[in-house]
């Protein structure tokens, strides 16, 4: 009897070890799916698929839940960023681009240093940048509202304006 128990102990334990060792499987072949995939999706948007997009004032937006949150217009002469502004930027608020007087005039610093790193840069080249903001921007961060930048809405805004083609000559 004693050893119909121990005989059962163990091969619970075999069956505990079984499927500790097939969870482990199971998160390491999604974590090489996972980065596969992330990498040729990488793959696919950079470099930006060497187009050449013609010379001319671009206009492009990122929008979440049908508001604009983020409108860019930005110029390219032989794929070099010559000027690039904000037409209109918010967050949980509109910012005020001009006022002084904003409580949140470090973050709309932020992103206008960001856009502006472009300027004088191969576009191609230089907007993956973006995605580091904090390698690019030297403001600093709000200290009332410890508030930062999500970059990537002006690298889709960019991308926006790239896709409707140029917007004046």
């Amino acid at each position: 009897m004693a050893e119909v128990k121990n005989t059962n102990f163990r091969n619970y334990i075999y069956l505990i070890i079984l499927g500790i060792v097939g969870i482990a499987l199971i998160i390491l072949v999604y974590t090489f799916v996972f980065r596969e995939i992330h990498v040729s999706m990488h793959e696919r948007h950079w470099p930006l698929q060497e187009i050449e997009y013609e010379d001319g004032t671009y206009r492009g937006i990122f929008a979440d839940r049908d508001e604009i949150q983020v409108n860019v217009q930005f110029t390219l002469k032989d794929g070099i960023v010559t000027d690039a502004r904000f037409r209109h930027l918010r967050g949980d608020e509109n910012y005020n681009l001009d006022a002084e007087d904003d409580p949140n005039k470090s973050v709309v610093e932020m992103y206008v240093e960001s856009l502006e790193y472009l300027v004088g840069k191969n576009l191609e080249e230089h907007l993956p940048d973006l995605y580091n903001p904090g390698q690019i921007v030297e403001t600093e961060i709000d200290g009332y509202t410890a508030a930062t930048i999500r970059s990537s809405k002006i690298i889709s805004a960019i991308r926006d304006g790239l896709n409707r083609g140029v917007y004046s000559y």
